[in-house]
């Protein structure tokens, strides 16, 4: 498998990523399609890595503790569920439990966790499960 060559850029967070809309398809955005003083992501093409059945099965894992890991950060900073997001008053409708969540932003995170299981892979590590 040939590995990718890293970006240039740096790399944000889960929580910059939520807020700025990642995960959406070029096709989507557009391609060359400029954001915020020029900036254009760039995530490593996954496109080739395929996941095995065992690694497919640590995506719901990983999505709720994406969630889990916002949410906490959030509620740190302030913010408490609020029906609709509202930055002044620090409330968000997704400050609920991972199962709450409708399926279009479950669909995020998984997003999220199969692009990270993803790049792990193209840069060439392995993930093995340790059998008891």
């Amino acid at each position: 498998m040939k590995t990718p060559k890293a970006p240039d850029s740096q790399v944000g967070s889960a929580a910059d990523a939520a807020e700025s809309g990642a995960g959406v398809s070029d096709a989507a955005v557009g391609v060359g399609d400029v954001r915020h003083n020029g900036y254009v992501p760039s995530p490593l093409d996954t496109s080739n890595i395929e996941l095995t059945e065992d690694i497919r099965t640590l995506t719901e894992l990983l999505a709720k503790n994406t969630h889990e890991v916002w949410a906490k950060q959030r509620m740190a900073d302030g913010w408490k569920y609020g029906p609709h997001r509202d930055d002044e008053r620090k409330e968000h409708p997704g400050l609920v439990p991972y199962e709450d969540l409708s399926e279009g932003e479950k669909a995020y995170d998984r997003n999220t966790a199969l692009e990270t299981l993803r790049v792990i892979l193209a840069l060439g590590y392995r993930l093995n499960k340790d059998t008891p």
